[in-house]
């Protein structure tokens, strides 16, 4: 065998096994959600929607990636998800999703998340969503309402809806 069929024996393998490790790789589970850019269908809000860019973990709250590496960055059940408002009038966030039990779980506390005229309170929101369906309700827990009304928490259907 000469040199250079040996270099295309070893580019082909190497191609073959990237291509193999890339469709082994579980997208956010099997049955889980996959990662790209969704649009979160709610009733919540009147003024704005929001798209959520899921990637996958690497650890940190604020950590994300297109990428799967077995050593540097294995694949997890974990996702990342950037929230980014359209128009811009709430804040961004970016926070990690955590699966169990067929479901992911998102908590983030939001600085503008209850809307009054004029000014903002900040809530506690907790995000849960079926993996399968991608339908989920936020639970958003307030210390103080609108106009000096009391807090609580409000709950609100919403579901992904991929782009």
């Amino acid at each position: 065998m000469t040199q250079s069929s040996r270099r295309v024996l070893l580019t082909t393998g190497s191609a073959l096994l990237t291509v193999w490790a890339l469709s082994s790789v579980p997208t956010a589970h099997a049955t889980g959600m996959r990662v790209g850019n969704y649009e979160v269908m709610t009733d919540r809000w009147n003024d704005h929607s929001w798209v959520w860019s899921v990637t996958h973990s690497c650890g940190a709250p604020d950590c994300g990636t297109w990428l799967v590496d077995p050593v540097v960055n294995p694949a997890t059940d974990t996702l990342n998800v950037i929230a980014i408002p359209r128009p811009p009038k709430s804040q961004r966030f970016q926070q990690s999703a955590f699966f169990a039990d067929g479901r992911y779980t998102l908590t983030v506390d939001v600085p503008d998340g209850v809307r009054c005229i004029g000014y903002n309170l900040p809530s506690h929101d907790v995000y849960s969503w079926d993996a399968g369906t991608l339908t989920g309700t936020v639970d958003s827990t307030y210390g103080a309402g609108c106009y000096g009304s009391p807090g609580g928490t409000s709950t609100y259907a919403f579901r992904l809806q991929r782009f």
